[in-house]
C-alpha cells in the first residue's frame, strides 16, 4: 500500500518509489537484532522505514487514522505507505527532526516540563476523541484484532474481548492458570479492575523515548512515536503502562509529571501492578 497523496509522493513525484525491503534490510541492523531491529533512516528522503517481525499493519493503519481524524492535534508521523517480504512487515513513514523526551529530560527546567506536559495533556484528550461504535465496542486493536501489548504477546489468548468484563476475567486467568487447579485460586485483586469503565483509544507505550520533543527551546512536543501497542482498552490503562515503564524514583514519575497530563488510576493500578507482575511483566 502507497499512500499518493502522501507528502512524499508531492515531493518527489508519484513515479519515484519508496525503498523496497531489500534497500532496506541492507541499511539495516537486523543482523545485530533480529528480534527487534532498530528502524531505518533514509536523511536524503526526509524516510524512516521501521520493521520487523513483530511489527504489524495495524501500527500503520492507527498513524494513518489518527492523521487523517485528528491531524493538528495528536502529532504523529506521517505514513507513505507500508510492504512486505513474507517475513517482516515495513512501514514507511515521516523522518520526525527532533530529540526524545528521555534524551533531553536532564537538562528540561521545571518550566520546560511543565510546558511539554500541558501539550501531552490536550493531546491526550483529543486522542480520546474517537471513538468506537456504541452498538460495536470491543477489547482490541483499531481493527478489532487481537490486541498488541507486549504485557500480553507471549500469552494465550489477546482477544478481542467484547466486554470490559471478559477482558478483567481473561488478565485475572493469566495469573492463576499455572496453578494445578487455577478456578479453585481467589483473586483478591479482580475487583479492583473496574468492569464499567469507558474503552478508549490508548497509544499503550508513553514511555519518554516514544515522545519526540524539540532540541532547542522553546520546547515542544513534536511528535509521539511508535503505535505498534496501541488499540482500545479500558480508561486505566494508559496511564498504569506509563507509570510501569519508568521507576518510581525517577522524577518523570514520582515528581508528578505523568499525573500531570494522565488521570491517576491508583485502584486499578495497585490490581494492574500486580497482575503484570504475576504474569511476568514486559
Amino acid at each position: 500500500m502507497h499512500f499518493l497523496d502522501s507528502s512524499y509522493f508531492r515531493d518527489h513525484g508519484t513515479s519515484r518509489t519508496l525503498p523496497s525491503p531489500v534497500e532496506v534490510l541492507a541499511r539495516s541492523l537486523i543482523n545485530q537484532r533480529p528480534s527487534n531491529p532498530p528502524p531505518v533512516k533514509f536523511e536524503e528522503l526526509n524516510l524512516i522505514v521501521k520493521f520487523g517481525p513483530t511489527i504489524s499493519t495495524s501500527e500503520a493503519l492507527c498513524l494513518w487514522a489518527i492523521r487523517k481524524f485528528l491531524y493538528g492535534q495528536v502529532p504523529v508521523p506521517e505514513v507513505y505507505g507500508w510492504d512486505s517480504d513474507g517475513r517482516h512487515v515495513f512501514i514507511y513513514m515521516e523522518l520526525i527532526h527532533g530529540v526524545t523526551l528521555f534524551e533531553r529530560y536532564d537538562s528540561l527546567s521545571s518550566d520546560d516540563k511543565r510546558a511539554i506536559c500541558q501539550s501531552l495533556r490536550t493531546i491526550m484528550s483529543q486522542l480520546r476523541a474517537i471513538r468506537q461504535s456504541p452498538s460495536n465496542q470491543v477489547i482490541g486493536s483499531i481493527t478489532h484484532g487481537p490486541l498488541q501489548d507486549r504485557i500480553l504477546d507471549s500469552y494465550p489468548g489477546t482477544g478481542p474481548f467484547p466486554s470490559v468484563r471478559e477482558f478483567h476475567d481473561h488478565l485475572s486467568w493469566l495469573w492463576r492458570r499455572i496453578a494445578p487447579e487455577p478456578e479453585k485460586v481467589s483473586d483478591p485483586w479482580r475487583k479492583s479492575l473496574p468492569d464499567d469503565g469507558p474503552i478508549v483509544f490508548t497509544h499503550s507505550d508513553l514511555h519518554r523515548k516514544n515522545i519526540i520533543i524539540t532540541s532547542t527551546t522553546p520546547t515542544r512536543v513534536l511528535s509521539i512515536v511508535d503505535w505498534e501497542q496501541a488499540g482500545w482498552y479500558p480508561d486505566y490503562w494508559e496511564y498504569c503502562k506509563a507509570t510501569y515503564s519508568v521507576g518510581d524514583w525517577e522524577d518523570w514519575r514520582c515528581g508528578g509529571w505523568i499525573d500531570s497530563f494522565l488521570t491517576p488510576h491508583p485502584q486499578s493500578k495497585e490490581a494492574w501492578d500486580f497482575t503484570c507482575n504475576s504474569i511476568g511483566g514486559f
